[in-house]
């Protein structure tokens, strides 16, 4: 089978390392498989401030080929294509570009605008929804307390946050152009429970499949069956500054365990900003991590007691899994996909968004308890290895085979 995924930009974010996850195990399994990316992502270079949108262009307009560590952040024996820009009006110009296949699969919400309008020798067209992509919707405080009005009985703000219509034109277009595209003719899959009840409840449109993310267990693995239990407990978080990542909540959250337990050491991961100067002023106490490979990243999990993600909402959440399946004990937050493999107090200790004081509170409480910490963090170990690619890719293909 001839299978292409279309990526609205190549980083080392999740979702692109989920479809090269994807793509490496169909390569495998006979498939064909094409990446096809763009070279100018417009969508997201329209959001930076004009300065560094001419940088960013004109560094883009430079860039001929697709290089390991930069713009290649994972290895895959599949056939890599750079187009010039993934946008629905230009698509007919480069449809050429694009190999003919049975299936085609728009992995962003400006993917499936492209993919729509693609001619049917491209492939079966799916609808791969990876988060409900509204972002500065949930940076915007002001949605999530409008979301907290609308929301029904038990509802999740996350799924209400649908009928938040904003004041601000900008962000009222961005969250339109989302919202619609659930409405494009193409089949859907997704990742999570709370995205199959948001595009059906919310929009009336058929999931045909929720198709959990895995864990590449060749590369994230406990090397010790037992952490060192030194004078001082380690506790990670990752470095992500957008604001519903939650990473000022677990700052305020690190200042309170910091205040009771002097002794704790603190740290965070991430990429290092290529801009100078836009790296966030840490306080000297915690220690930044510069990963850029994965092998640092399973050497940090590993030394890590506890680990920590605040976010306000994520699409299913790796860096908890990952962080698993290294033998850490997880503290995060009510936050979408999580509920879908974690179970409070059993597989992690999980608190309420937005709220550092809970969250330093069950920090602490896995400092005090030795034996309540290791419990978590093995009960976290051995439930998250169901969760491999080989099954999900199992999964996808059996989705992608009903109605072809």
């Amino acid at each position: 089978m001839k299978i292409t995924f279309l990526l609205n930009e190549v980083h080392t974010g999740g979702g692109v390392r989920v479809v090269f996850e994807y793509a490496n195990r169909l390569q495998k399994r006979n498939h064909q498989v094409s990446i096809v990316y763009p070279a100018i992502d417009l969508a997201r270079l329209k959001r930076l401030p004009f300065g560094a949108y001419v940088k960013e262009l004109a560094a883009l307009c430079v860039q001929n080929t697709i290089r390991r560590g930069h713009q290649q952040p994972f290895d895959t024996a599949s056939l890599l294509i750079k187009v010039p820009v993934l946008y629905p009006r230009f698509m007919k110009l480069i449809e050429r570009s694009i190999p003919d296949a049975d299936v085609i699969v728009a992995t962003a919400w400006e993917t499936a605008y492209a993919v729509n309008e693609l001619g049917t020798d491209k492939g079966e067209k799916l609808y791969f929804v990876q988060h409900y992509e509204i972002w500065d919707f949930w940076n915007d405080r002001a949605c999530w307390k409008e979301a907290r009005k609308l929301k029904r009985g038990d509802e999740k703000c996350s799924l209400a946050m649908a009928a938040v219509t904003p004041k601000k034109k900008s962000l009222k277009k961005s969250k339109e152009l989302v919202d619609r595209s659930f409405k494009l003719p193409l089949r859907k899959i997704t990742i999570a429970e709370w995205l199959r009840h948001l595009i059906e409840d919310k929009f009336g449109e058929l999931v045909e499949g929720v198709i959990p993310n895995g864990v590449n267990f060749n590369i994230f693995f406990r090397e010790s069956s037992h952490r060192e239990e030194p004078g001082q407990i380690n506790v990670l978080m990752p470095y992500r500054p957008m604001a519903w990542k939650g990473f000022d909540d677990g700052l305020d959250a690190f200042e309170r365990i910091r205040m009771r337990y002097p002794n704790t050491h603190f740290a965070v991961f991430g990429r290092r900003p290529r801009v100078v100067g836009r790296l966030r002023k840490l306080p000297e106490w915690i220690r930044f991590h510069d990963s850029t490979s994965d092998e640092q990243l399973r050497a940090l999990y590993n030394e890590t007691h506890i680990f920590v993600l605040p976010s306000w909402i994520e699409g299913f959440g790796l860096p908890l899994m990952e962080a698993m399946a290294c033998g850490c004990a997880v503290v995060t937050t009510d936050a979408g996909g999580f509920s879908d493999y974690l179970k409070n107090g059993e597989t992690a200790l999980i608190v309420p968004i937005q709220n550092p004081a809970v969250l330093a509170q069950s920090v602490c409480r896995l400092i005090e308890d030795k034996d309540e910490r290791l419990r978590v963090a093995e009960n976290g170990y051995r439930f998250i290895k169901q969760f491999t690619w080989e099954k999900s890719t199992q999964r996808l293909i059996e989705c992608i085979n009903r109605d072809i």
